[in-house]
């Protein structure tokens, strides 16, 4: 797929399940992917936890979930590239990925700066009716999308980088992303309608990171909650 640069998938070595998941998911759009397997749980040393985290906030598992981020970003800022789209292994691609990921190379131009482009629901945020205009895909959004699915340039990911070495981390990633990019002022960008949705939310996947419902229950809420915000919330908004 000629639209991206590099595809990082960040995996735990003993989620095979997600990992041919994946893989398969990949091979329909004949995208070739970096897998990163690095800092599993029990690879997380003191003196790594020192370097990196902060204070008692998060478990080893979301330690271990930032440390693959950070990975994937170091290998992004030094290959000098544009498009790096990065997923964490349960991004569930829809029909129009492919769609999508055209519409971004088609519209990023219009952002300049730093930035970075969400191209999943994250948790069925969508960009109200009222604000979209008609053949436009690209929308600056309030926050980001969860950290499962986003497109980064080298630059982008050393102003992060850079961030993490002076501040360390003390949230989940998805919420430590927000707080970098909202004080480097990198746009957070929406393709919409979005391209991703997170296995581990829409019931296809137990959560790693968090106690969740039973996967049918989990997939009910999930749908329940994208019925609500996409639809419903839209009446009015």
């Amino acid at each position: 797929m000629q639209i991206l640069d590099h595809v990082f998938v960040l995996n735990v070595k003993k989620f095979t399940q997600r990992r041919l998941f994946m893989e398969q998911q990949l091979a329909q759009f004949s995208m070739n992917a970096e897998f990163i397997f690095k800092w599993d749980v029990e690879e997380l040393t003191k003196e790594l936890i020192a370097q990196y985290f902060t204070g008692d906030n998060l478990s080893k598992a979301q330690m271990s979930c930032a440390m693959k981020h950070i990975t994937a970003l170091k290998k992004i800022a030094s290959n000098k590239s544009h498009f790096n789209l990065v997923l964490e292994d349960d991004a569930v691609f829809t029909k129009d990925f492919y769609l999508g990921l055209s519409h971004v190379a088609q519209q990023i131009k219009q952002f300049s700066g730093s930035k970075v482009i969400y191209i999943g629901s994250g948790g069925n945020h969508f960009i109200p009716k009222s604000k979209r205009i008609k053949g436009q895909y690209l929308y600056l959004g309030p926050r980001n999308r969860f950290a499962d699915s986003y497109i980064i340039d080298s630059e982008t990911a050393q102003k992060r980088l850079d961030w993490i070495a002076l501040n360390k981390i003390y949230e989940p990633i998805d919420n430590q992303f927000d707080i970098i990019d909202k004080a480097l002022d990198i746009k957070l960008i929406w393709l919409e309608e979005p391209i991703v949705e997170q296995g581990s939310k829409n019931g296809l996947f137990n959560s790693q990171l968090e106690e969740r419902p039973p996967l049918w229950l989990q997939g009910l809420l999930f749908r329940w909650q994208k019925i609500r915000r996409k639809y419903i919330y839209q009446l009015w908004r």
